[in-house]
């Protein structure tokens, strides 16, 4: 196995074999994970596993080794690149954020703006991208901060999260649309309509859908889209609700409002970074600077 899949092994142990938690946590298909095992067992001519009606039990003897050793690896992967991104920021003054682009858009880009225009001489790195990919940058080592939506799926013995904005998602509709008027909205009553949100490659993609689930309802997104921009249009040129993090609200053209849900899905801003002993100058200021910034935004705002 390679550094990468290490990972997954692990997680997989981390869920005591339960292959649908690891994929949540790994962010890949069950059938990758179970296609990993197998496909490495027959190779070596080994057990990882005990199994059970087809199920992963608890490790045999072997696996319990090769955990072992893949913690040990693991660990020392992650040291190897802390170091190599630790001495380029010494020499550089660099450091790498990952942003979602909604958030950037909304949220960061004054406060980036006045931090680069204040501090010439450090290299500020935006990653834009959606929150699957800043995931995997994050465990690879590739990001020194990344702003991700909850649940992140982090091992919190190995990565911090704070609390930035916590918000909800909100059904978006042109304002003539037959429930526009409503005050808030049960999830039932969307069932009926076409239905939009964010691509796969958005964690609130995984949210709503879940939700929908939970709610009993079954039918396929009509439209999917990496933009918002294109979403909200949608639903003010037809009868589609866009389903979206209520901070679009601060975007919206005015033929287009937001309902809330009555028992709505929580949209939770993090800042996240991973877990040293010890944080080289930038990034205690950087992530300070972000911390400081979201406080009193959200102070003024109560």
């Amino acid at each position: 196995m390679d550094i990468y899949q290490l990972d997954y092994f692990i997680k997989i142990v981390e869920s005591e074999g339960n292959l649908t938690l690891a994929a949540k946590k790994a962010n890949v298909s069950q059938s990758s994970l179970s296609q990993l095992i197998s496909n490495f067992e027959k190779s070596e001519d080994i057990e990882l596993f005990y199994r059970q009606n087809g199920r992963l039990k608890k490790l045999t003897p072997t696996g319990e080794k090769y955990y072992a050793y893949a913690l040990k690896v693991r660990k020392l992967h992650f040291e190897m690149h802390d170091m190599v991104r630790r001495d380029s920021l010494k020499k550089k003054g660099r450091i790498r954020v990952g942003i979602p682009s909604l958030i950037l858009r909304i949220y960061f880009t004054t406060f980036f703006t006045k931090l680069i225009v204040k501090n010439e001489d450090v290299k500020i790195e935006i990653v834009e991208a959606g929150s699957h990919k800043l995931h995997q940058l994050l465990l690879r080592g590739e990001l020194d901060l990344a702003v991700l939506i909850h649940p992140a799926y982090l091992n919190k013995e190995k990565f911090e999260e704070f609390t930035l904005i916590s918000d909800e998602f909100g059904a978006f509709m042109s304002i003539d649309h037959p429930l526009a008027q409503r005050k808030k909205l049960e999830w039932a009553e969307v069932e009926n309509y076409p239905l939009a949100t964010f691509n796969r490659d958005f964690s609130s993609n995984k949210l709503i859908v879940d939700r929908l689930r939970q709610e009993g309802i079954t039918k396929e997104m009509n439209f999917t889209s990496s933009s918002w921009d294109f979403l909200t249009e949608v639903a003010r040129e037809s009868d589609a609700v866009a389903l979206l993090p209520a901070p679009i609200k601060e975007q919206l053209h005015k033929e287009v409002k937001m309902i809330h849900f009555k028992d709505p899905v929580p949209f939770e801003i993090l800042l996240t970074r991973p877990v040293k002993e010890n944080y080289a100058s930038l990034e205690k200021y950087v992530k300070g600077a972000i911390l400081h910034c979201f406080a009193s935004r959200n102070s003024r705002e109560k």
